[in-house]
């Protein structure tokens, strides 16, 4: 087992993914009991835990190139699946409001990070953060997941990492770092190995059931045993009509499926579980990122030469916001 600490770090130049509703959603729901309010009464819980996040992660990572990646309306996913995500419990009116109102404050905070907003509709965050991970390592640059999501496990590869943020404040966690020294760990499975993994255990959050009888420590011992799902079912002898992960545990034990129905199930808990690329992306997004901003080299230091590494130096004003040269005002 290898700890975060001994994980070989990503070397410049890196872009960093930032999986948005992630971290929205747990800044809002750790507060949930006692949110955070303005004068006003506006509930700022949001606000406050995005730009504590933002401050840190640019502190301490000075990241190169930044992208805030962002869910588009419903995926792909629900129409294969219509259960999908169903038994999430839905907001109330008021918890709503202040939901939509902190997500319009995060949007109002990137834009003046200068950090650039990714969504593509009809397909989540995670597809649209693995699609630019995979187009951003072949590119030369070494990429960072910055999420706690085990599915983004399945995407880790010499040139991509995960960076679980942790959190500050009296319960502080400490970050964690994911690279292939230390990938298996979490789900004792290799990155090749998650989507199989997640198709036989499911995932109760996201609704997307699993094989029945089939937990983690058993998911493990089909998968080094017989290394993927079509290998275990047996997919390759039309001649076999039992699941081969049913019938191994117990001779009496007998898939509740043929073995054509189990086929086409398996596949689809692929499809639900897998990241997928949306189409005709690659030049578009290639293009967008080489234009984001080099915020290590915008924030690196002021000519003024005071030390810090921000000061409060005015921006000039005649350049355009992504390239705007730093100028002491005092």
């Amino acid at each position: 087992m290898s700890a975060s600490s001994d994980v070989a770090r990503p070397s410049a130049p890196r872009l960093f993914l930032v999986d948005g509703y992630a971290l929205i959603y747990r800044a809002f729901f750790a507060l949930i009991n006692r949110p955070l309010t303005t004068r006003h009464g506006e509930n700022t819980s949001i606000a406050w835990g995005i730009a504590n996040f933002l401050k840190r992660l640019l502190a301490t990572h000075r990241p190169e190139y930044l992208a805030w990646v962002h869910d588009a309306g419903a995926s792909f996913r629900d129409t294969l699946y219509p259960e999908y995500k169903a038994t999430r419990e839905k907001l109330a009116d008021d918890l709503q409001a202040d939901f939509d109102t902190g997500l319009e404050r995060v949007r109002e905070l990137l834009r003046a990070y200068d950090i650039p907003i990714f969504a593509v509709e009809g397909y989540e965050a995670d597809d649209v953060i693995g699609t630019m991970a995979r187009l951003g390592a072949e590119s030369g640059l070494d990429v960072v997941i910055v999420s706690g999501d085990k599915d983004f496990h399945q995407l880790v590869q010499p040139r991509v990492w995960l960076l679980n943020p942790g959190r500050g404040g009296p319960a502080a966690v400490d970050e964690q770092w994911v690279g292939m020294a230390n990938a298996s760990d979490r789900l004792g499975v290799p990155p090749e190995r998650v989507v199989d993994y997640l198709a036989l255990v499911g995932d109760a959050s996201d609704n997307v059931p699993g094989v029945k009888g089939i937990g983690e420590k058993g998911a493990v011992e089909l998968i080094t045993q017989f290394g993927s799902i079509s290998s275990a079912c047996a997919w390759d002898r039309p001649t076999v009509t039992h699941c081969v992960c049913c019938t191994r545990r117990s001779s009496s034990t007998r898939c509740s499926r043929t073995w054509a129905a189990r086929r086409a199930s398996e596949r689809q808990r692929r499809v639900l579980v897998a990241r997928r690329t949306p189409p005709s992306r690659r030049a578009r997004w290639r293009s967008r990122w080489a234009r984001l901003p080099r915020r290590a080299k915008d924030r690196q230091s002021c000519p003024c030469r005071s030390g810090r590494r921000v000061c409060r130096c005015a921006p000039t004003r005649s350049t355009p916001s992504r390239t705007r040269s730093m100028q002491c005002s005092t």
